[in-house]
This record gives C-alpha cells, sequence and structure tokens, in this order.
C-alpha cells in the first residue's frame, strides 16, 4: 500500500516498485490487482498514475496507465510520453467506471511499432477482464524496447497541489509476461 498523507505534493509518488528486465522486450503484458483508496482526491488534471513501461531511452518517455477523473467518474486510461507520440489514449472499447475502495484487475498489452517510424505500435488494456480500449497507431521511440516495469502511483499530472485527505493505492499480485 501507498500513502498520501494530507500535504503530499502533486507529481510524486510516496513509493515505488520496480523490475528490470535483463534484455529489453518489444512486446509485453502487465497485469495486476490494484485498489484506490474511498474517497479518494483527484488532482485537477484528472490525472492518477498507476504503473508505468520505460524504454532503453529514457529521455524518449514513457507510456503509462492511470485512473482518469474527467469530472464525473473515474475510467482506466493509457497515456505515451514519447517524443515521437504523446498523447492520452481515453477507452474506445468500454469506459468502465472505476469503483473507489474496491480491488481491480488491471491488465495491460503493449507492443512497439515495427519500426521508428512506423505508426502501427500497439496497446490494449482490460479492467475487471472487461476490455476498455485497444489503439493500433502507435510510435514508439527508436529503441530496443521496454527494460523496466514500475508501480508507481504518481499523483498528478503536474505540480502545485497538495492532497487535503489522506489516500492511498493498494497493490496485490503482479503478472510479467514479455515475447
Amino acid at each position: 500500500m501507498f500513502t498520501y498523507e494530507p500535504g503530499f505534493p502533486s507529481g510524486y509518488a510516496p513509493g515505488g516498485a520496480y523490475y528490470d528486465l535483463p534484455t529489453p522486450t518489444t512486446e509485453t503484458y502487465f497485469g495486476f490487482w490494484w485498489k484506490p483508496s474511498n474517497p479518494w482526491q483527484s488532482h485537477a488534471s484528472g490525472v492518477n498514475k498507476i504503473a508505468l513501461l520505460f524504454p532503453v531511452t529514457p529521455a524518449a518517455g514513457t507510456i503509462y496507465i492511470m485512473m482518469f477523473f474527467d469530472g464525473h467518474k473515474y475510467t482506466i486510461q493509457t497515456e505515451t510520453t514519447f517524443d515521437t507520440d504523446t498523447r492520452r489514449l481515453e477507452p474506445n472499447l468500454t469506459a468502465t467506471p472505476v469503483v473507489l475502495g474496491k480491488w481491480h484487475q488491471i491488465e495491460w498489452y503493449v507492443r512497439y511499432s515495427s519500426s521508428p517510424s512506423s505508426h502501427n505500435g500497439v496497446v490494449r488494456w482490460w479492467l475487471d477482464g472487461v476490455p476498455q480500449g485497444a489503439y493500433a497507431d502507435l510510435q514508439m521511440p527508436p529503441d530496443p524496447g521496454f527494460i523496466e516495469y514500475t508501480v508507481r502511483p504518481i499523483w498528478g499530472g503536474g505540480v502545485g497541489e497538495t492532497k487535503k485527505q489522506r489516500d492511498s493505492f493498494s497493490y496485490g499480485p503482479v503478472h510479467i509476461s514479455k515475447h
């Protein structure tokens, strides 16, 4: 469990767990159990990061999965922050609302584009076994692939806010596979 105490600043995580691969992979599955506290104070940006995948070239950016708040409900979304492709990917199959205080199973599949100039990288994700999003037009960095899996609950998409209440993200078993 990672706990955010009142006064915790945005743009940071209260901790994290990392798994570094011995060799990069261009195709991966990252599944885990996760529970947000109830209540939960969202960041004004709506961004509440859950887990991240880092490519070999850290300066090239990352891809992460998050609980996003649109002002009405929380959904699971993905965002790429690559130099070659930066955008928030909303659920385009099903937008299952996240139930605060409940354990959820998150599954996340990512595949690199076939070349640095191709826009055919893939991301798919599921919440509690229900497909949420599927995109097949990502442009990945010009490097050998992902090298690090991170469970690091970064609160917010920017700095300047602080937590007003005690919140937490809990994580259960994690499963990683690579091709």
